[in-house]
């Protein structure tokens, strides 16, 4: 049995940004997500002005965000 001290249920934008917060103040993270990790905005062909992007498609978003969940060892 493993101990957490964040258990995430949901691998969408939130989720994977709450992810990245918890493993950068060291606690034990799991994320839970029933399908693939990303959510809905997967499914986009476009998402303009978020932070960072003027213009993105919505996979590869989504790619980025689980990279850099990722990059901290964030198990899903």
């Amino acid at each position: 049995m493993n101990n957490y001290d964040v258990i995430i249920i949901g691998g969408g934008p939130a989720g994977l940004s709450a992810a990245i917060y918890a493993l950068r103040a060291s606690m034990r993270t799991v994320l839970i997500e029933k399908a693939s990790p990303g959510g809905q905005v997967t499914l986009s062909d476009e998402v303009e002005n978020y932070p960072g992007f003027s213009s993105i498609n919505g996979y590869d978003l989504s790619d980025k965000h689980l990279s850099h969940a990722k990059s901290y060892n964030l198990e899903i």
